[in-house]
């Protein structure tokens, strides 16, 4: 196995270590596991929950079959990292699926010097892909910390098997969430921006990208789920669902034509959203509606290096995809349609807009047409979402207001 020092910063070659980071990651945190959101709550949407690394300790139980199957991968994957890797301790939460498996553990860097690491194996390789391009490029354009958890070893075979891995940074505090006191989004804006700018140096593919939703079916769906007597509100649904019926081929018109040159990450949202550094003390954060507003008349804070020191890190990197960035952030919006008061007078998709602006990045001319396109699209799809991405009671009494 090759030694670090002979791979290209920021980007490691597969099945070996990636270069030593050159800010420490930080010590592991304190906090509580979090539990899987089973309810409508917007930060962390139960149909995506957040990524398994996004927790601070590991279950306080594990399978015993998920404990064999780490245990059995574990001496290959020590001597896959050259000995930098310590003994792993597996685990799996309980939403997770398949064999997936992620483990805790420390990995020493070229001067011994020990970082904590998470280890996850199988990872889908769209998500390694992205992990290791991701890592150090943020700081290598900023002169900060990358948005993404680094990466300090990966490969795509394991005992020889096609099975890909990747040992990474653990970020030592959240998701993100009101702990932050309302500087959550903003922090997650800065994110989404940085992550933008990152990404921009990957080339698109050559073949075009399918359409990840299918509105059609969506209304379908929904139409038949309306129909039930005890279904909230069901003549005012049935009457809304019939009339954005008659308006659905516009409204794909639009959305169909919209430019997808640029890349979207997928699941943008609080619980795919990490903190290298603890959240600040509530007197002193700037969580008011006066404040949010002020923050909404200016560009995004991530505009110098001590800002994007202090930017959120994202994770869940497995449905980055070609597209538009107002996918992205109408999706988060949504999460909060039930909740306004949770934003403050925050307009998270032009705070993001702006976040591109700052870092050089399009927007384009139709970007508010586009929204309020997909906010069209995700209100009349929230019946058959019922149950996911975060549609409780209240999220459907916020979507069919959409839809008057």
């Amino acid at each position: 196995m090759k030694r670090p020092a002979t791979a290209k910063r920021g980007t490691p070659k597969p099945g070996t270590a990636a270069p030593a980071p050159r800010h420490h990651a930080p010590t592991h945190g304190s906090g509580k596991t979090p539990k899987r959101n089973t309810t409508s709550d917007p930060d962390r949407d139960a149909s995506h929950p957040a990524d398994p690394a996004a927790t601070s300790e590991p279950p306080a139980s594990t399978p015993p079959d998920t404990l064999m199957f780490g245990s059995s991968l574990e001496p290959v994957l020590l001597k896959q990292c050259d000995g930098r890797l310590s003994h792993v301790a597996w685990f799996r939460t309980d939403w997770q699926r398949g064999g997936a498996l992620t483990g805790y553990a420390s990995w020493h860097d070229d001067q011994n010097q020990p970082h904590d690491v998470v280890v996850k194996l199988p990872i889908p390789p769209r998500e390694r892909d992205w992990l290791v391009r991701l890592s150090g490029e943020t700081s290598d354009r900023h002169n900060a910390p990358s948005v993404t958890p680094r990466v300090f070893a990966h490969g795509n075979q394991l005992n020889g098997y096609d099975l890909a891995w990747v040992v990474m940074e653990k970020l030592p505090h959240g998701p993100l969430g009101t702990a932050w006191h309302g500087t959550e989004f903003d922090l997650l804006v800065d994110a989404a921006g940085l992550f933008y700018a990152a990404a921009d140096a990957t080339a698109l593919p050559d073949e075009p990208t399918p359409e990840p939703n299918d509105w059609e079916a969506l209304l379908r769906l929904g139409r038949d789920k309306v129909k039930t007597k005890s279904w909230p509100q069901g003549q005012a649904w049935k009457a809304a669902l019939k009339q954005a019926g008659k308006k659905l081929d516009g409204w794909l018109d639009t959305w169909n034509q919209r430019p997808r040159t640029g890349w979207c990450h997928g699941d943008l949202h609080l619980g795919n959203a990490m903190s290298r550094t603890a959240p600040p003390p509530e007197a002193s954060t700037p969580g008011s509606q006066a404040g949010a507003e002020a923050r909404s008349k200016e560009a995004p804070g991530c505009d110098s290096n001590e800002t994007c020191a202090n930017a959120a890190v994202l994770l869940d990197l497995a449905n980055v995809r070609p597209g538009h960035w107002v996918e992205d952030a109408v999706y988060c919006e949504h999460l909060y349609w039930s909740v306004p008061d949770r934003l403050a007078g925050r307009k998270l998709v032009s705070l993001i807009a702006k976040a591109r602006r700052a870092h050089g990045l399009e927007v384009g001319d139709d970007w508010s047409a586009l929204a309020d396109v997909k906010r069209k699209l995700l209100a009349m799809a929230a019946p058959a979402t019922l149950g996911h991405e975060g549609a409780g009671p209240a999220h459907l009494d916020a979507a069919l207001a959409r839809l008057g």
